[in-house]
């Protein structure tokens, strides 16, 4: 099918985001506590740095770990129910963690100190690094949502696009013996009449019908090829019309590279014979231009007194099928006299 832009974007690495939040608030951390304790020396700030990027790297692993388990284990909760145990959880393992890291690592390597509830540097310190951690939570919660997001947007594209094959092949399903119908309802007209001419008939109408086959599974095919089918097609149409119906084409050397849905000039064409009368002194004249990126066929319009009873399958099956291919539209234009329908052509590779 033809290229179109992605509705999803290429993921992030949520590893790589939270390190740098963490580095961000690891930086502003040690400034914070050395204005307050009033210690601007090399060493307090870079032991601070060493012990707060240590202590939020730890409480974001925690934080993380309780989403996922929590996303197992509690994944009939409602979400209220759920972010609330997460916090209270992750609010307990974060002050148990802090006074732990205090003991067995700040307190024997700087002196500093014990975790001393009643001490108000322990109640500010342990405050602030409880604030970071609700901090850090919502962080990973909303990537958590973010990236669930993603992925429900990509498995809703993925199913779009399975989607909207189905639905081409079932409009390619509808052509194919439409056209067998039709050209039997000819072949079975002429049997009885010409014997000769109606093994001429068979002959272009396997040609025609092994083209069919070939390109039941294509959903695009070269502009040349679709052309070499209109030929036998065509040759079909004037073994019953004779010289009533013409085609006359005009194809620039530059569409080659082109390509369209397969079948669409037969139906073009078709579709111009069933809606007009014809005869000797007045034919009906078909006419395919091609130039750039555009296809324009064109029919005189001499409008039957009772049209063919229609289908369905035609011009409206043409707009379908381009509609899941490209952006690209079909359009009419009609006037008393002509009947001109111009269909883009898809550059492929």
């Amino acid at each position: 099918m033809a290229q179109t832009q992605p509705l999803i974007q290429k993921n992030v690495s949520p590893i790589r985001i939270t390190l740098v939040m963490i580095g961000v608030v690891s930086l502003l951390y040690p400034l914070f506590f050395a204005y307050i304790d009033k210690q601007f020396s090399l060493r307090f700030l870079a032991v601070e740095l060493l012990f707060t990027t240590a202590r939020l790297t730890c409480i974001a692993f925690i934080c993380y770990g309780i989403i996922w388990l929590s996303g197992k284990a509690l994944h009939w909760a409602p979400s209220w129910l759920r972010h609330l145990l997460e916090v209270i959880v992750i609010l307990f393992c974060a002050y148990w963690f802090l006074v732990a890291f205090i003991e067995g690592i700040d307190r024997p390597l700087t002196g500093s100190n014990p975790a001393d509830p009643a001490s108000w540097v322990f109640r500010r310190h342990i405050g602030l690094y409880l604030l970071a951690t609700v901090f850090i939570y919502t962080f990973l919660s909303g990537l958590n949502y973010y990236h669930l997001a993603q992925q429900k947007a990509a498995q809703a594209e993925k199913l779009q696009r399975e989607f909207a094959q189905v639905r081409l092949q079932a409009l390619k399903s509808q052509v194919n013996p439409h056209f067998l119908f039709n050209s039997l309802s000819v072949l079975s007209s002429l049997v009885h009449v010409d014997a000769e001419l109606s093994e001429k008939f068979i002959l272009q109408l396997s040609k025609a019908y092994r083209y069919i086959l070939d390109q039941k599974d294509a959903d695009l095919v070269p502009l040349r090829e679709e052309l070499q089918f209109l030929d036998a097609y065509f040759f079909l149409l004037q073994i019953r019309f004779g010289q009533k119906v013409q085609l006359q084409q005009h194809i620039a050397p530059e569409t080659t590279g082109y390509s369209l849905p397969p079948l669409t000039l037969q139906l073009l064409v078709e579709n111009a014979v069933k809606h007009n009368a014809m005869s000797a002194a007045q034919p009906l004249i078909i006419s395919i231009d091609a130039a750039g990126s555009e296809l324009v066929v064109q029919n005189n319009i001499s409008r039957r007194n009772q049209s063919e009873t229609s289908t369905g399958i035609g011009l409206d099956n043409i707009k379908k099928r381009y509609a899941l291919l490209t952006e690209a539209k079909v359009t009419v234009e009609q006037d008393a006299q002509t009947f001109k329908v111009h269909i883009p052509l898809i550059k492929t590779a």
